[in-house]
Formats: structure tokens, sequence, C-alpha cells
């Protein structure tokens, strides 16, 4: 079995704590992953996020499929997409519920109506394909290139940064931000 560094699945783990008690998440939806060289310490499948150990999170190839992708996180292709196409070192991906509601309400982006969201998240794109498919992956990693986070329709948050804690930034900022302008939009007399 190729498990992750001690100090990657340490880092890991304390983010997924973070994920779940920010209500970013439940327990065992959602993953988190870190590039450190050639490889992806990434979560395995149905892992829960708030009880982490070293046996639920694997390294897996960063230049292609390997045998560890069977236990690895089902979204392991969209990760890898993302490393591959940009210069992201980390990737949290949420199950965050205004987001998910906010991409069904939304064709193509939610903008942020919080001044915060506008000026350190900007645009989010909401993008296609059924989980764990190269068409989610070709969908996250383009929208990665150029926003810190992006909401897959009717599934949740990829946000991504230099670090884990970059990444959980914008996680937070992506929910943040969708929960005030689904609760703004909710009166719409209110909205501008």
């Amino acid at each position: 079995m190729s498990s992750a560094t001690p100090a990657a699945w340490q880092q890991i783990s304390r983010f997924g704590r973070k994920v779940v008690s920010a209500r970013l998440t439940s327990s065992r939806f959602g993953n988190i992953s870190m590039a450190i060289g050639d490889k992806i310490h990434i979560t395995c499948t149905g892992s829960m996020l708030e009880e982490l150990d070293e046996s639920q999170v694997v390294q897996v190839d960063l230049g292609g499929t390997c045998e560890m992708d069977r236990i690895a996180s089902s979204e392991t292709c969209v990760h890898r997409a993302v490393y591959r196409a940009t210069a992201n070192k980390a990737i949290i991906h949420t199950h965050s519920p205004y987001a998910v509601a906010e991409s069904l309400l939304e064709m193509s982006e939610v903008i942020p109506l919080d001044s915060e969201g506008l000026i350190f998240l900007g645009a989010m794109p909401v993008v296609q394909g059924h989980f764990g498919t190269d068409e989610l992956a070709v969908a996250v990693s383009a929208a990665l290139q150029s926003h810190k986070a992006c909401i897959a329709r009717g599934h949740g948050v990829f946000a991504a940064g230099n670090s884990l804690n970059d990444a959980y930034t914008a996680a937070c900022m992506a929910e943040h931000s969708s929960q005030v302008r689904y609760l703004v939009k909710a009166y719409p007399s209110q909205a501008k």
C-alpha cells in the first residue's frame, strides 16, 4: 500500500476536521488532496473527513492512473487534471449546501454579492459533469486555471490554491458568498 507521508496525511486530516466542523460538507462527502513532487496525496473513497488517519490518505501518481486509484477518492481524476493544468498544490472538494443550491439556480456562474467574495474570490464558474468522470475533470481543470473555486452543478465546490490553507479559504468563501447570494435572492424586493 502506498500511504501518504506523515506530514501530508496529518495536514489533510487537520483540514478534513476543519471542513466538516465548518459545515462545508458532511462526513463522508468531499475529498482533499495535496500535490507533492510527482505524487498526489488524497483521501480514500468513503473516508470520514473528520476522522482521517494514515490508512485513509494514499499516494497516487500525478502523471496518470495507478493501482492506488482503486481505493483513492472517486474524484482522483479531477484532482489529477487540476494539478496537471494549473500551478495549484492543494484541492478541497466540498458538498457545501448553499453553493450546490446556487449551482442549480444559476446557468454559468455564481457571482458573489458580498464585498469580500467579490474582492477575494470573484465569479465562480458552474461546470458540468457527473462526479468522477473525465468530463468533470476537464471542466474543473479548465475553470481552476483562472479561478480559485468553481461549482460542479448539483455536486459541490472545487477550491484550489498553493496550500491547503489557500484551498480551505477559497472553499469557505465560496460557501459564504453562495449563502449571502441565496438569502438576498430569497427576498426579490431587496435584491439589486
